[in-house]
């Protein structure tokens, strides 16, 4: 079959689906994406090849003009037949698209990361390059409902706080990162690539329970849906709930942050400014100065410590978080720095 353009090609079922996931971008996001040029990451997954159905419909209804990249690692022996498959793809549906190259088992060892986090990091290092030289807009990820319960289960074996524990982000402005189907189950994308007749290619180290993330997709979170078959939805409504008290605290930081001392590796809050606040605050103002500093997930364990520290008044203590940075208790506040190599 022609493979549909327009929401009127849809069957009601499918053109429902996609109305739902604009009303998701527009109207809860806020974003505006009519004449916006977007880059499309494309694995070859029925995830990804959903989404390049979902942006061909975009592209006819708000003028957009699409890209799309696939990044090979060359881990997996099908991993050149999949870039051609993609590639054929592409071709056929006349869109413009960009190939990269990565040898990521280099790569990890070199910094000492594992697998999956640094085929992550050299996947968005090419994303992020090819947005920049081509002016994209946004960058269309294929994350969804399901993806968006395996990160909050690990954010909860990290420790991870309110709201950061519900889950990744829809959208990330800093990035242009977008992921229009974040609350949409896995099943839905299927079902519509499925209904088009494209085929997509399977990954098979997805089902390797060597990794974390792949023990959590075939073992824990089948479990948790097993014991509660609404866990997905859930999910979603906990993380509509955690967007909620997210705009609520950065509203109340906007006015804290006249309070702070900056210089280029460092912040420092006075003890007066502190005594202010609601413990939450506080914790959520401590949370919000290290992620400034740089990278290094922030862990509410460690925030509690930083704050009975200060509480107790224990002059001289240096509490450490990841991507050295530290924070360390004084006589008049407390000290934020990164501590430089």
């Amino acid at each position: 079959m022609d493979l549909p353009e327009t929401v009127q090609d849809l069957p009601p079922r499918w053109a429902h689906f996609y109305l739902e996931v604009e009303a998701f971008v527009f109207r809860e996001l806020g974003l505006d994406l009519a004449e916006k040029k977007l880059l499309i990451a494309l694995s070859g997954g029925v995830d990804s090849t959903a989404l390049l159905i979902l942006a061909r419909i975009f592209q006819k209804r708000w003028g957009n003009d699409l890209i799309a990249a696939h990044l090979n690692h060359k881990l997996r022996p099908d991993a050149d037949l999949e870039e051609q498959e993609n590639k054929k793809l592409c071709e056929k549906l006349s869109l413009p698209h960009y190939i990269g190259r990565s040898n990521v088992a280099v790569y990890s060892r070199k910094l000492n990361l594992g697998l999956e986090q640094g085929a992550r990091k050299l996947r968005y290092s090419f994303l992020n390059s090819l947005c920049r030289k081509h002016a994209c807009d946004f960058i269309l990820t294929a994350h969804h409902l399901n993806d968006l319960a395996e990160d909050f289960l690990l954010r909860q074996l990290r420790g991870a706080g309110w709201p950061s524990i519900a889950g990744m982000q829809a959208h990330e402005p800093e990035s242009g990162i977008l992921r229009p189907f974040l609350l949409f189950p896995k099943q839905e994308l299927q079902g519509l690539v499925e209904y088009t007749g494209l085929s997509w290619q399977e990954d098979e180290s997805n089902l390797d329970t060597r990794f974390k993330r792949n023990r959590m997709r075939e073992e824990i979170l089948p479990l948790f849906c097993r014991e509660n078959p609404n866990f997905l939805q859930r999910v979603k409504q906990l993380w509509r709930q955690a967007r909620l008290d997210q705009d609520y605290w950065e509203e109340q930081l906007r006015e804290k942050k006249n309070r702070e001392k900056q210089s280029s590796n460092s912040c420092y809050i006075a003890r007066q400014a502190l005594e202010e606040c609601h413990p939450a605050l506080r914790l959520r103002w401590y949370k919000d100065i290290l992620s400034r500093l740089g990278s290094g997930q922030v862990l509410a364990e460690n925030l509690s410590q930083l704050d009975a520290a200060w509480q107790n008044g224990t002059g001289g203590k240096v509490i450490q978080f990841p991507g050295n940075k530290r924070a360390k208790i004084v006589k008049k506040g407390i000290l934020f720095y990164l501590q430089m190599d």
